[in-house]
């Protein structure tokens, strides 16, 4: 049996979490290396969570969940919010993934606060970094990437 083969129960799941546009999408294809989940620049793209267990070198078998934006509106949007709340109690570990250029704002800083209520081990990953004019210093589980440039992305995969 090799690594791929170990069922999803045996495998740490990750969860990429944080608001619409942020990039979510673009990092989690970046991290596996394939086009795991569609991108686009229209907010909302990711409707449902997607999951695919995989091995990524060197966090070995994993489950990758992209989740839709925690910020989506209307009736559809509420039950695409519950659904990403639903894969947070599927999370070993969660990625924040922020938009760079917008900040940590109060929605992600609740996100932090549902990760340490609930115990899960958590980093905040400040994509599209490229578009800074200087990057500022990164906090202990902070971390600055670029899902276009792939600046930062194996850093990611390391912690």
């Amino acid at each position: 049996m090799g690594l791929n083969d170990k069922v999803s129960a045996e495998r740490a799941h990750i969860g990429f979490f944080g608001l619409r546009n942020a990039g979510k999408s673009s990092v989690v294809n970046a991290v596996t290396g394939q086009k795991l989940s569609l991108v686009s620049d229209i907010k909302g793209t990711t409707t449902d969570p997607v999951q695919k267990a995989m091995e990524i070198l060197p966090l070995g078998p994993v489950v990758i969940i992209d989740t839709p934006g925690l910020d989506d509106e209307g009736e559809l949007g509420a039950m695409r919010v519950q659904r990403a709340r639903q894969a947070l109690n599927r999370a070993d570990i969660a990625v924040l993934v922020v938009d760079a250029t917008l900040g940590l704002g109060a929605a992600d800083r609740e996100l932090t606060a549902l990760f340490r209520a609930k115990e899960i081990p958590y980093i905040i990953a400040y994509n599209k970094s490229d578009l800074l004019e200087t990057i500022p210093e990164a906090g202990e589980n902070e971390l600055y990437i670029s899902a276009v440039t792939g600046s930062g992305i194996h850093e990611l995969k390391e912690r």
